[in-house]
């Protein structure tokens, strides 16, 4: 989960793609931002290299407690990631005209090295999670 580091209504953290991501191969900067007040768990993933790509990410398991992957071997070693703790995990919002339409990327979650600050759109294989999830599942 988001640790005090790199969490909402923090100042700006910088994060890095060596890769970018897909369909933002040019962008490889980004900076990390809360957004929507002081008490939103969302942020805004801004591109340094790119300032018309942004994104509104948020800790997955702000809505779906239950989340969990197995990170591949190759992703880990990439970000240098040794144990869980190592890594932070956003995921992707796509906002709505209804709130409630509101979806969350699970298939794809953005993986941070904590210390490094190095990023990747991870693609978890054979998963039951979908790119467009619903943010609030219905009570």
């Amino acid at each position: 989960m988001i640790e005090p580091d790199i969490a909402p209504g923090t100042d700006l953290v910088e994060i890095y793609f060596a890769a970018g991501l897909p369909g933002f191969p040019h962008a490889h900067h980004y900076l990390l931002t809360g957004w929507g007040g002081p008490d939103s768990p969302f942020m805004m993933m801004t591109s340094v290299d790119d300032p018309d790509v942004g994104f509104v990410v948020v800790s997955p398991w702000v809505f779906h407690s239950d989340y969990e992957f197995d990170l591949d071997t190759s992703t880990a070693e990439r970000l240098a990631l040794v144990r869980a703790d190592d890594a932070v995990v956003v995921c992707v919002v796509t906002l709505a005209d209804r709130v409630e339409d509101a979806t969350v990327n699970l298939l794809g979650p953005i993986v941070i090295n904590r210390t490094t600050r190095e990023a990747c759109q991870a693609v978890l294989a054979a998963s039951v999670y979908q790119v467009r999830a619903p943010l609030a599942r219905a009570a």
